[in-house]
């Protein structure tokens, strides 16, 4: 008998503990970092058709400045610094192959606020080319 007792004592504390936890909160939406650091930043998608990884540069009066990387044969969405297109709206982007000496260049590029910029890197300069849209 008395183990029954201990039994169902037990038995009536696990009831009494799981009645008083409550449920944890749903979680709290995650803030899209992508859309919060974009805001006045000019996307750049790229789409990486070579093999090698690249580095991919903003070209600024005459500087590099590293926007990010991209790993070859994939695509990714960059984002340029605030202000990168400074007041005439143009931009030049750079690629550098990692581990390889010759860099693929876009043209200038003319960027109005709200564009994007969309590049694709092929196998050399030839097979490469970027648009504004």
């Amino acid at each position: 008998m008395k183990a029954w007792n201990m039994g169902l004592a037990g038995l009536l504390g696990v009831a009494v503990a799981c009645a008083g936890a409550h449920p944890a909160p749903p979680p709290s939406p995650v803030p899209n970092t992508a859309s919060a650091e974009s805001k006045g930043r000019i996307p750049v998608e790229v789409d990486n058709q070579n093999y090698s990884d690249m580095d991919v540069y903003l070209l600024d009066r005459g500087s590099r400045v590293l926007i990010g990387s991209v790993n070859g044969l994939t695509q990714s969405t960059l984002l340029l610094p605030a202000g990168a297109t400074g007041t005439d709206g143009r931009v030049q982007l750079q690629a550098d192959p990692i581990g390889a000496v010759s860099p693929i260049r876009t043209p200038q590029l003319l960027v109005a606020p709200g564009e994007r910029v969309f590049w694709t890197i092929g196998t050399g300069h030839a097979d490469s080319y970027a648009s504004v849209g």
